[in-house]
Order: structure tokens, then sequence, then C-alpha cells
């Protein structure tokens, strides 16, 4: 039983290890590529299979699968395409499990820097009421449309925040 708890530790390790090298790709060139996550994915399924035979591979696709969730939220424009990857790639190492309590914790993470960010900046109001007005707009009408900040001074680097919840998660699981 300890070799696989120590396993677990290991695999969940270098999923936060795929989650801070795709941040910081994030953080420089606003762009997680995907020379990163699909080989990710791929070396998740088969080490897991290898690893930890069907049992793992099954964890492995269903981390995946758990990384596409997130998909609803880039529907809206709330994530970009590289973000949903790197979920996925992180579920594809460590699991779903993981892959659940990181996008917990990367919500959440997120959610509170980007309130500071937009409070620290002098445009911060605008864009707070913008987003507020998309979400009223969203209940009213029903129409999903992307969400379209108004300038690119708006971006804001999630893949730091999955690094920081693939972190969180691995010292506070909630899941």
């Amino acid at each position: 039983m300890q070799g696989a708890e120590n396993l677990n530790i290991i695999l969940e390790l270098a999923a936060i290890g795929v989650a801070v090298i795709g941040g910081i790709g994030d953080w420089k060139r606003r762009k997680i590529p995907n020379r990163l996550t699909f080989p990710v994915m791929l070396a998740g399924l088969a080490g897991n299979l290898v690893l930890r035979g069907g049992a793992g591979l099954l964890d492995s696709a269903a981390g995946i699968g758990t990384g596409f969730l997130v998909f609803l939220l880039f529907a809206i424009g709330a994530l970009k395409a590289g973000d949903v990857k790197l979920y996925m790639a992180v579920g594809a190492v460590a699991g779903w499990h993981f892959c659940g309590d990181t996008i917990i914790w990367s919500i959440l993470l997120g959610g509170a820097a980007a309130l500071l960010l937009m409070a620290s900046r002098r445009t911060g109001r605008r864009a707070l009421k913008n987003l507020w007005l998309y979400f009223v707009n969203l209940l009213y009408t029903r129409k999903f449309r992307m969400y379209q900040p108004e300038s690119e001074l708006s971006y804001f680097s999630f893949g730091c925040c999955i690094a920081a919840g693939a972190a969180a998660a691995f010292f506070c699981p909630v899941l």
C-alpha cells in the first residue's frame, strides 16, 4: 500500500511540474502550447497503464475527461483552449481526483487573483462592471456569447492559476 501512495505522490508532483511549465509559458507568451499538453496526455495514459495497469489507464482517461469538463468555461469565453488542455494533461498524469481538486482550487485562486488585479488597476471598476453586465445579460437573454474584454490589457494568465491550483490540490485535497 505504501508503494501505491508513493506512486500517487510522484504522479501528482509530475502533474504540478507540467502545470508550472504551462503556467510559465502562459505568463511569458500568453499561450500554453500543444507541444506540451498533447505529449503529456499521451505519456500520462501510457505511464499510468505501465505503472498501475488497467486501473491506472482508466484513472488517467477519467482525468482527461475531468479536465475536459471545463470546456463549458471555454465556450463562454472565460478560459482559453490551452487552459482546458492543461487541465486535461494534469488529469492524464495524476488522475481524475487530482484534476478535480486542481480545477476547484485554480478557479478559487484565479477568482481571488482576478478581483485583486481588477481592484488594483484604474480600469478595474469599469472592467468589473462590464463583466457583471455580461452575466446579467446571459441570465436575462439566455443567449451565450463569447465574453470580449475591453482591451488587451485585460489579459489574465490563468495558466499560472492552474499551476497554483495544482500545488494547492497537492497540499489540501478537496475530493
